[in-house]
C-alpha cells in the first residue's frame, strides 16, 4: 500500500470507533472471560483504530503490530504457551491472530483460516460485538478442546481479560 495511502487510512474518522465504547468493552470482557472457563488457555483482544504516524512511516503491518502487542501484553508467557490475540486495525480493516506455540501447534491453519474469515465477514456486515463475541467463544472453544482443565479446576486467568482499545 502506497505511504500516502496509508496515512489518509489512518488520518480519515473511522466509523468502527462507535462499537468500543464502556458498556460494549465490558460486554467483550465479559465474554472473554466466559472463553475462557474450562481450560488453561488464555485470550486477549487487541483493537487499535489507527497506528501512530512513526509505525506508518516505518511501514509497520498490522501482523507486526499483533506481534508487537502480544510480545508487550506478555501473552508469550503463560505456563503452557497457551496465549492468543485477536488484534484489529480498524483503519485498514486489518485482522490479526496470534497464537502461542503452545496452542498454535495444535490447531490446523486452514481452521485458524477460518476463523479470521467469518469474523472478516462479520466485520463486513457490520455485525462488530456479535462477531467478535463469536469469534472468542471460538477460540475459547479451540483452547478447550486441546488444554482442558482438570474437573473442578479453575482457570488461574493469568492474563487481563479486558480487551485493549486505543481509539
Amino acid at each position: 500500500m502506497q505511504k500516502f495511502k496509508r496515512l489518509w487510512l489512518h488520518l480519515k474518522p473511522n466509523q468502527a470507533v462507535q462499537y468500543f465504547n464502556a458498556a460494549n468493552q465490558a460486554a467483550l470482557s465479559q465474554v472473554i472471560t466466559s472463553a475462557e472457563q474450562g481450560h488453561r488457555g488464555e485470550i486477549r483482544l487487541i483493537i487499535e483504530a489507527r497506528l501512530p504516524m512513526a509505525l506508518i512511516w516505518q511501514n509497520t503491518t498490522a501482523r507486526e503490530r499483533a506481534l508487537s502487542w502480544f510480545s508487550d501484553l506478555r501473552v508469550w508467557d503463560t505456563e503452557g504457551n497457551t496465549g492468543i490475540v485477536l488484534y484489529l486495525l480498524l483503519a485498514e480493516r486489518q485482522l490479526e491472530l496470534v497464537a502461542d506455540r503452545g496452542i498454535a501447534n495444535k490447531v490446523p491453519p486452514a481452521q485458524w483460516q477460518a476463523i479470521c474469515q467469518q469474523l472478516e465477514r462479520d466485520l463486513a456486515a457490520n455485525q462488530v460485538l456479535p462477531g467478535l463475541s463469536q469469534t472468542l467463544k471460538q477460540l475459547g472453544d479451540l483452547l478447550a478442546q486441546h488444554f482442558p482443565l482438570p474437573i473442578d479446576s479453575e482457570n488461574p486467568n493469568e492474563l487481563s481479560n479486558e480487551p485493549v482499545i486505543v481509539i
